[in-house]
């Protein structure tokens, strides 16, 4: 079975996500730190998507998705971002989606990405 890692330093909006995500039956891996997300990149761990907070305390997010890209290609990344667009964001392997947002659209855009798979 493969996961979703959801990279999301504020506690109580990865509980959100987590929730709305389980309720499609899609597990998740939770990393509330860039670093903790690396982490999950180089590892074995299968992966269906990865959905990245650009504003992270430890690294940027835009560090994470970076090493995504380079390390699993062909795994989907959302950039969740409440800023403007980057040199990151404008890369045509990822989907962004705005801050706020919908925990249950979010995890209803996922359910999608993880069938198209």
């Amino acid at each position: 079975m493969t996961s979703v890692l959801l990279v999301e330093d504020e506690f109580l909006i990865r509980a959100v996500v987590v929730d709305a995500l389980d309720g499609l039956n899609i597990a998740c891996i939770e990393a509330p730190s860039g670093q903790k997300a690396i982490e999950v990149i180089d590892s074995d761990v299968p992966l269906s998507v990865i959905i990245v907070d650009i504003g992270l305390p430890d690294i940027s997010g835009e560090r994470v998705i970076a090493t995504a890209l380079e390390r699993r290609p062909g795994v989907p990344v959302i950039c969740c971002s409440g800023a403007g667009p980057s040199a990151v964001t404008e890369n045509p392997q990822i989907h962004v989606v705005a801050k706020p947002y919908s925990a249950v659209q979010l995890a209803k855009f996922v359910a999608s990405l993880v069938k198209s798979d």
